[in-house]
């Protein structure tokens, strides 16, 4: 499978059977980051402990959760970036959510091994031509 084959089935196992389906894709040293700039709580995430944390943190407050990508971009071999996409509603206040979230996706023997939020795909994409940040590869 390609990297972006797999990332697509990531996000297929996430959305079609839940988290832990979707950690078989997910490496145990996995290192996940939101940074400051693109979120009100800021965090990193590592490891299934932390795959299963950011995702649950969602699950809690949104209702018909899905984390789609509408387009998926193999940078290297090895690193996808992602136009990725969040949908669902307000679990309490039933307001719609669609809310665009542009990822690269670090890949090491076909298990993610780091995922990062950046502003633009461009970004995500320009990110992925330099060297990993965590020791993805």
């Amino acid at each position: 499978m390609s990297a972006a084959e797999i990332v697509r089935a990531m996000f297929d196992a996430l959305n079609d059977e839940g988290t832990e389906a979707a950690l078989e894709w997910f490496a145990e040293d996995f290192h996940g980051v939101v940074p400051p700039e693109l979120s009100a709580e800021p965090d990193s995430y590592d490891g299934h402990d932390g795959v299963r944390r950011y995702f649950d943190s969602f699950h809690e407050i949104v209702a018909d959760l899905r984390f789609d990508a509408t387009e998926l971009v193999e940078v290297t071999p090895d690193a996808v970036a992602a136009h990725g996409l969040i949908t669902g509603s307000g679990r309490e206040s039933g307001i719609p959510i669609h809310m665009p979230a542009p990822l690269l996706m670090r890949l090491r023997n076909g298990k993610l091994v780091e995922m990062s939020a950046y502003p633009t795909v461009d970004e995500a994409i320009s990110a992925g031509s330099s060297p990993p940040q965590h020791g993805g590869q």
